[in-house]
């Protein structure tokens, strides 16, 4: 008797839907594309009980506000939606920054008050959302009226939902000290963060007459009162980039526990420079990396998020902001992505915007920022909102290794859920969603009874036994009664004898609530 266990099998399938439907059942094929409204379409290429590996990369939008999902098992998907951004599991995440347009409010959501401190604006917002009291809190600079430049203090606000704002009966939170060398004119431009212990800690510019401004810090145990602590990062020396002036900081800490922080700095000769970078152990004691980006690069007023697909952040340049991206990894090095908002889409706002502030609540995009006005010279605090922007291709992979399924999304990959079993591949679209490129590929592993009588084939011994020669069957590569799958459904021409192997990097990246930076 003869046994024979066939190696595993491999098949591909690869739809540009340039002449059709392809391997996919439901849906129509319009313009190049696979279009499904309100329904699904599921690929027909495999018998779900053979797979042991699976891989799917496609090109996938929602054409409405609707969204859509990829159904590979029993409750597991990876799915889309406007409104909540996307899923995996049972975990949503956010869009990636790259995917969003931003849909400003008309009016602000903050502005001058009283005929104190904070008469003459309100600029230089921070904006963190504190999760034990389940409330927003503005961070922001005012300044003495009327409008101008004024003595420049700092004040804080808590919301419920980041519109409504209600005042900190004690500000201004952290005032000028008139009779000190280091912040006798301003206080301002805050950058506040909740450290790993559930204490606070602000970094923010001190300006005193004759010296310019440097970066000075103050720790909170509960974010409302503040004690100043001195300088965290000087000028520089004579002939350094920084020698004038420090300012607008951002900071961030990452999984590690290391803080890291940029800056604007100045010669004695400027207003606006180049980007400066330190890090510290402890967000107390910071050792200058030097300028990483010249003045025409620079990321005035940045403020930065960590997201699942790496740093995200904005700046101010002349009348807009402008995105920017990083790898964790790599904090110095940013990438340009364009303008997202430009000034004027309401009055008081029609002299600048600047100093961004990003957020995210939940798996909404938000931002706050300073606009100014002509009219009556006034800053003001104003909102933003990220949305979806219609129309946009995501490249998505899904790969699934018998035990474990992994998602991608531009090319960044979210945590692996566990997925024991699979029930096939379904797009399901809510409103109307396309698919284009998409390339299937998956793993069988036959399992080959041998055939020990082989009573159907030709008697070549005469004996009526068992065949000894069997020299019509070489390979025993897959009859239908072998029961290895592979030879069923419409794709068998598909198939190759090299094993597929499924690799998708695992890494996850927390993000939280950002504080500016400008």
């Amino acid at each position: 008797m003869l046994l024979f266990f066939a190696a595993s099998l491999a098949g591909t399938a690869s739809d540009d839907f340039a002449v059709g439907a392809g391997s996919w059942s439901g849906g129509s094929v319009e313009d190049g594309v696979l279009r499904v409204a309100d329904g699904r379409a599921e690929f027909t290429g495999f018998d779900p009980a053979t797979l042991t590996s699976l891989t799917v990369t496609v090109r996938v939008r929602s054409t409405t506000t609707g969204g859509w999902s990829f159904d590979v098992g029993e409750a597991l998907t990876a799915s889309f939606t406007a409104r909540s951004g996307l899923g995996f599991g049972d975990t949503r995440w956010p869009l990636p920054m790259s995917h969003l347009t931003w849909v400003p409010d008309a009016d602000p959501v903050y502005e001058a008050f009283g005929d104190g401190w904070e008469a003459g604006g309100v600029l230089h917002a921070a904006v963190v959302h504190d999760e034990a009291a389940a409330e927003w809190r503005l961070y922001y600079t005012a300044f003495f009226g009327p409008p101008g430049y004024g003595y420049r203090q700092i004040g804080l606000a808590t919301s419920p939902d980041g519109h409504t704002w209600t005042r900190h009966p004690e500000n201004p939170i952290l005032s000028i000290d008139y009779s000190g060398d280091i912040d006798g004119v301003h206080v301002h431009m805050p950058d506040v963060v909740q450290k790993p212990d559930g204490s606070w800690e602000m970094i923010y510019a001190c300006y005193q007459n004759n010296v310019g401004n440097r970066l000075c810090w103050a720790d909170s145990p509960d974010g409302k009162a503040w004690t100043p602590r001195g300088i965290a990062v000087d000028r520089g020396t004579t002939g350094e980039f920084d020698s004038g002036s420090l300012r607008m900081p951002a900071v961030w800490i990452d999984d590690a526990g290391l803080w890291h922080l940029w800056y604007d700095g100045t010669d004695p000769e400027q207003h606006y420079g180049p980007t400066g970078y330190a890090t510290s152990a402890d967000g107390i004691t910071w050792v200058k990396a030097g300028e990483i980006l010249d003045f025409a690069h620079s990321l005035q007023g940045l403020d930065v998020v960590e997201t699942p697909w790496g740093l995200e952040a904005l700046y101010n340049r002349d009348d807009y902001f402008v995105r920017a991206s990083a790898d964790p990894t790599s904090p110095t090095v940013w990438t340009e992505a364009g303008v997202v908002l430009t000034k004027g889409w309401s009055w008081w706002n029609d002299g600048y915007i600047q100093a961004p502030t990003l957020a995210l609540d939940d798996t909404t995009w938000r931002m706050w920022f300073n606009g100014y006005t002509y009219t009556d010279g006034f800053e003001r605090l104003g909102h933003a909102t990220g949305v979806a922007e219609p129309g946009r291709w995501m490249d998505v992979t899904l790969a699934w290794d018998g035990a474990s399924l992994t998602a991608s999304v531009d090319g960044a990959a979210l945590p692996a859920v566990a997925a024991p079993t699979l029930d096939g591949l379904t797009f399901v679209a809510t409103g109307e969603a396309e698919l284009d490129d998409v390339v299937v590929t998956w793993e069988v592993a036959p399992v080959d009874t041998g055939d020990p009588a082989d009573t159907g084939d030709t008697d070549t011994d005469g004996a009526g036994g068992a065949d000894t020669a069997d020299t019509g069957e070489t390979g025993d590569t897959g009859n239908a009664t072998d029961g290895c799958g592979c030879a069923s459904g419409p794709t068998t021409a598909n198939l190759v004898a090299a094993a597929f192997a499924a690799g998708v990097a695992r890494r996850r990246r927390g993000f939280r609530a950002g504080a500016p930076a400008s």
